[in-house]
């Protein structure tokens, strides 16, 4: 009986030790930030649905772009400038919602952020990103409906451009230049009327289409691009409003109308999201 009365009592204050380790930590965390208060603050998130342990376990005690997302989207859901820093006013918050009887949910992501299956077509039209961050994704349209001859004509070292990624008819997604390099779709460019490289900072993207806006895009051919582009807006952490057309960021304006009248922004922004 002893024993029973031990190991119950035992139990208890294990699980009292358990659901106390999971508090706010102090306030004054922000990206970049490393040690056991971001771990404290990431397990509060798993706790609260807004991260899972999967994502913790790739970064623990690491204040990098998953833990700012998850913060951001707390600070959203309680009304809160979606700052991305953990202040005073997040750590009151945080307090609030752990007080309070939970169920975890699952995170809502942008898409689930997984790289779907591509086919290796290695271009040689590449150079060096010269170090510089990926934080744009640039949509063009390649100019004509067949995907083959499109593909050749990137592979091709006279023809001087290149992708990184083609997503032909049926929806099959290629390879043509590795994500770390400067690939060759862009030309002269802007961002947001700024003039800059797009080339050095974007993913560039061909959809097999002739641009004509009469030419619609296939079902098969937005399901492979929504989740291609879940993915790289993830693992870049690109911002929404990077996420461009080549009609966007050609220079001079009017040069370029890719990927094309006919494409939906929407269905695409929407499945991202």
């Amino acid at each position: 009986m002893s024993i029973r009365l031990s190991t119950a009592t035992s139990a208890r204050t294990t699980a009292t030790a358990t659901s106390s380790t999971v508090s706010a930590p102090p306030a004054g965390l922000r990206k970049g930030d490393s040690g056991p208060k971001v771990k404290q603050l990431q397990d509060a998130f798993v706790k609260l649905g807004y991260m899972t342990k999967a994502q913790v376990a790739s970064g623990p005690g690491i204040f990098g772009s998953q833990t700012e997302a998850a913060l951001k989207k707390f600070q959203g859901d309680k009304k809160l400038p979606t700052t991305g820093y953990y202040g005073e006013q997040s750590q009151a918050a945080l307090k609030k919602a752990l007080a309070k009887p939970t169920t975890p949910t699952t995170p809502t992501t942008p898409g689930n952020g997984t790289k779907p299956a591509v086919i290796s077509a290695p271009s040689p039209n590449y150079d060096s990103r010269n170090g510089k961050d990926i934080d744009s994704i640039v949509m063009h349209h390649t100019a004509s409906n067949d995907g083959k001859a499109d593909m050749s004509w990137m592979r091709n070292p006279k023809s001087g451009v290149s992708a990184h990624y083609m997503v032909d008819r049926d929806g099959k997604i290629y390879q043509l230049v590795g994500d770390d390099k400067r690939a060759w779709h862009a030309g002269k460019s802007e961002l947001h009327g700024v003039p800059t490289d797009m080339n050095a900072r974007s993913i560039g993207i061909e959809i097999v289409n002739d641009g004509s806006g009469k030419t619609p895009f296939t079902e098969a051919q937005y399901k492979a691009l929504t989740q291609l582009t879940s993915h790289l807006k993830q693992k870049y952490d690109v911002p929404m409003k990077n996420i461009v057309g080549h009609a966007d960021v050609a220079v001079p304006k009017g040069r370029k109308n890719d990927p094309a009248p006919n494409f939906d922004w929407a269905r695409l922004r929407k499945g991202i999201s």
